[in-house]
């Protein structure tokens, strides 16, 4: 069944009483990552961003948090592991987010997030329906370090 998403309004969140048509991308993703799949507006906000031709070929997303710890705690290492000197920091997080779970230096898990250690850093991510998404970053601790 196709969904006609032009006339209808999201009825929750903070678009609440929006039509789901000008409902940014952003939000319509993250519903359908965390949503769960069985929930209809999962189903809404897959043929919105269907209807606006949205590439949903997502490999990771890299959450506003942890882009600030990195640009905060972890510049050194960007610096010193980039590609090259134009390799931003946005897209050195994605690489070395995917190397990091390709290699799968796996700690615990901790409140549903799940821990990856690359290259001296400590990557933590949430696991969603169709992605996961980098919630921060931060240098590993050394033993003996206090």
């Amino acid at each position: 069944m196709e969904i006609n998403t032009h006339n209808l309004k999201i009825g929750f969140g903070k678009h609440l009483g929006e039509l789901w048509t000008r409902v940014p991308v952003s939000y319509l993703r993250f519903i359908m990552n965390e949503f769960p799949v069985d929930n209809p507006n999962v189903h809404i906000a897959l043929a919105e961003l269907q209807r606006r031709g949205t590439n949903l070929d997502i490999k990771i997303d890299v959450s506003g948090h942890a882009i600030d710890r990195a640009s905060l705690n972890c510049r050194r290492f960007w610096h010193e592991t980039a590609l090259n000197e134009h390799e931003g920091l946005y897209s050195w997080l994605l690489r070395t987010s995917q190397e990091a779970i390709e290699k799968n230096e796996k700690e615990d898990g901790l409140h549903g997030n799940e821990r990856f250690r690359y290259q001296g850093l400590k990557y933590v991510f949430k696991f969603g329906n169709f992605y996961p998404i980098l919630k921060t970053i931060m240098p590993q601790k050394i033993k003996g370090d206090l």
